[in-house]
């Protein structure tokens, strides 16, 4: 099994990093350049109402100050009451509500899914009203991880993938599904993977058209390409 780094209380993590300042500053000058940098927790408190999950996915909502600290406020996918906050991966322990909790940093996580069989390279998002994420965008999956049950490694990617329209086409301002497609050695070829992709106009996307997908507000939004 994989070990994990441990969950800090405020204190504790506020603690941990004044004695990492304090050492870094002790070391010669001579070993600067091999100095490891030590970065500062992510820590938040849990505003979802709801236990998190270990690994499970968060969006941030605002902050708060506790003890002349500030932590980021989080709650479950989606929220949006108001600009689309950006999202957080939890660490390893589960966090109660209204406990706080360490992020992971990233750009690699691990990450709790729904249960669906994910193949590398597929695109992941969060799901609402949840915490685990499945077929989506905002990571990559770089494959399975053994440290807990429907854990997989992710990576924070956020690139458009070209794709076509359904036989159903996208109506206009909703939603409808895109097979990716696939690059090969001198085009792209037909893909597998599927998504949920939106046209955010009144223009309808034809059926079978082809399209862009870009990832927008943990959203697909599908470009026609002429």
């Amino acid at each position: 099994m994989a070990t994990e780094i441990g969950y800090f209380t405020p204190q504790q993590a506020d603690r941990v990093w004044r004695n990492a300042l304090a050492f870094e500053k002790l070391a010669s000058v001579g070993a600067k350049t091999d100095r490891p940098i030590t970065p500062t927790p992510i820590s938040f408190v849990n505003k979802s109402g709801a236990t998190i999950p270990p690994y499970g996915c968060i969006q941030i909502t605002g902050t708060e100050e506790t003890g002349g600290r500030n932590y980021l406020e989080v709650k479950r996918p989606f929220d949006y009451a108001g600009v689309m906050g950006p999202f957080l991966v939890n660490g390893d322990r589960e966090v109660i509500a209204d406990d706080y909790g360490t992020a992971q940093w990233g750009p690699i996580y691990r990450i709790k899914t729904d249960g669906t069989t994910l193949a590398v390279g597929t695109r992941i998002g969060p799901n609402a009203s949840s915490f685990e994420v499945g077929k989506g965008c905002l990571f990559t999956c770089l494959g399975d991880d053994d440290i807990e049950e429907d854990v997989i490694r992710v990576i924070a990617c956020e690139t458009p993938l070209i794709a076509v329209a359904g036989s159903g086409g996208i109506p206009a301002n909703g939603s409808g599904t895109v097979t990716a497609k696939v690059p090969t050695s001198g085009n792209w070829a037909s893909g597998s993977v599927t998504y949920t992709a939106w046209a955010p106009t009144s223009t309808p996307i034809a059926a079978n058209a082809t399209v862009m997908i870009f990832p927008i507000d943990a959203k697909w939004v599908a470009v026609e390409v002429c």
